[in-house]
């Protein structure tokens, strides 16, 4: 096998520039964008607000111990859907789209590091379009809707096995399960590896956390939050063992490919080459993350949303053609995928702010889903909003989320048979979310239901 492209390796030799020009709007908030705990109580709506009102184009100061220079923050809905129309401006290639630093060599994950860079969602143009054709075939309407008959036979049966109960944990019982059966179906993993995939994103949603507690620890000694190094040592062993299963499969799928996207990808191109072993491991990794990740925490939060908005979850109730709407609307509020990056290629201005070539820029799509110059009264949860299905959490542009319509269906199915057979649902005590300024990423979700 040739040796193929590596974007890594790139991208390690670009530069990453301070700003070039004086900052428009002098605004000090009243917390960090990269306080990891912040999140843990959910997004922070509130911090998003005062940014957007007073400075929609901040530029947020690294971390203490990052080599690289900060970034600019985009908070208001059009600026950020004008850098994801412009790709020739704002970049994902040149230095990640997804990642805000590549930090400091001593504090990259052996592993993870490349394969956070080595995807499609980190290309631009032709490359980044070629790769994503490979995919197409499984996000069709054609696909989809054999792939809903299967998607709405395992939300029967992930709720069969809790109607008895009277209590579960939604994530572990039903908001883990569904995306990973929905995602094996369209991959082609065996039904016996699929419980796999569930413990490995577990740990996956913790890196962020385990990568800054780490460096914490190097800069002021251990603290309360410092993890145990046990935790550390199974997380490099999830680690291990999740790319070695994805490398063995591609591999398999190459040498005996079969009608499924892990064929498609493990016989992809980039440049006439077949995909190098780090693209491999990266769209392995993005595939996973990417494909389970969203689904699954919009599932969990939506339904925290109906139980903090009974009169939304009794209108919904007695109407189920509100669903799409109700579905979207829900998205909107979750914005399960928090941010997004690209990087200046020249010199530009986003909203009367210059910014100069290889700057970063950080698209914040929980604000942007809430800015009320798109949204009237964005706070609140309105399953009849009308205009819902404008949101940007599945980003906008040539690099919107390719499985939209497949979360979509998935929500929508699970949804329906929820609500249906558990209307009386409600909280059975506190949720728990991670550490995570990435992704809204839902640990546990309590809830207490008639037993049926």
């Amino acid at each position: 096998m040739s040796k193929g492209f590596i974007l890594s390796d790139e991208v390690l030799n670009h530069e990453i520039n301070d700003p070039a020009y004086k900052e428009k709007y002098n605004f000090n908030p009243s917390d960090q964008l990269n306080n990891l705990d912040l999140f843990t109580k959910g997004q922070p709506f509130s911090l998003y607000k005062d940014l957007r009102e007073n400075a929609p184009v901040f530029y947020h100061e690294p971390m203490p111990s990052d080599p690289e220079p900060g970034y600019w923050v985009l908070t208001k809905y059009e600026d950020i859907k004008y850098v994801s129309m412009n790709p020739k401006i704002f970049s994902s290639q040149y230095a990640t789209g997804n990642l805000l630093t590549l930090g400091t060599e001593e504090n990259r994950h052996p592993k993870l590091f490349k394969s956070t860079i080595d995807h499609m969602l980190n290309l631009d143009g032709e490359m980044h379009l070629g790769l994503r054709k490979e995919h197409m075939p499984f996000f069709k309407p054609d696909y989809i809707n054999v792939l809903r008959k299967k998607v709405s036979s395992k939300v029967g049966l992930l709720l069969d096995n809790i109607a008895p109960l009277g209590e579960c944990n939604l994530v572990s019982e039903v908001s883990q399960q569904l995306p990973i059966f929905t995602l094996s179906e369209i991959l082609g993993i065996p039904e016996e590896d699929r419980q796999k995939l569930v413990s490995w994103m577990e740990f996956l949603e913790l890196a962020q956390y385990f990568t800054y507690e780490m460096i914490k620890e190097q800069n002021e000694g251990k603290t309360e939050s410092t993890p145990d190094p046990a935790m550390i040592d199974m997380f490099n062993a999830m680690v291990d063992e999740m790319f070695d299963y994805g490398r063995f499969i591609l591999n398999s799928k190459r040498e005996n490919p079969s009608e499924d996207l892990l064929s498609a990808i493990a016989n992809a191109e980039i440049e006439g080459e077949k995909l190098s072993q780090e693209f491999l491991d990266g769209s392995w990794l993005l595939i996973i993350f990417a494909g389970n990740d969203t689904t699954r925490n919009t599932l969990s939060g939506g339904i925290k949303l109906l139980y903090d908005n009974q009169k939304q979850k009794e209108l919904l109730i007695d109407d189920l053609e509100l669903l799409p709407n109700f579905v979207n609307e829900t998205v909107r509020c979750v914005s399960p995928v928090i941010h997004m990056r690209r990087t200046t290629l020249e010199e530009t201005e986003i909203n009367g702010q210059k910014i100069g070539p290889h700057e970063k820029i950080a698209l914040w799509y929980g604000a942007a889903n809430r800015d009320p110059e798109i949204f009237e009264n964005p706070d609140d949860f309105n399953i009849l909003r009308e205009n819902a299905d404008k949101h940007l959490a599945f980003g906008f542009g040539r690099h919107s989320c390719i499985g939209k319509p497949v979360a979509l269906m998935q929500l929508q199915e699970f949804y329906s048979q929820f609500l249906t057979r558990f209307p009386d649902f409600e909280m059975n005590g506190k949720w728990k979310v991670a550490p995570n300024n990435f992704v809204h990423a839902i640990q546990e979700m309590p809830i207490k239901f008639s037993p049926k």
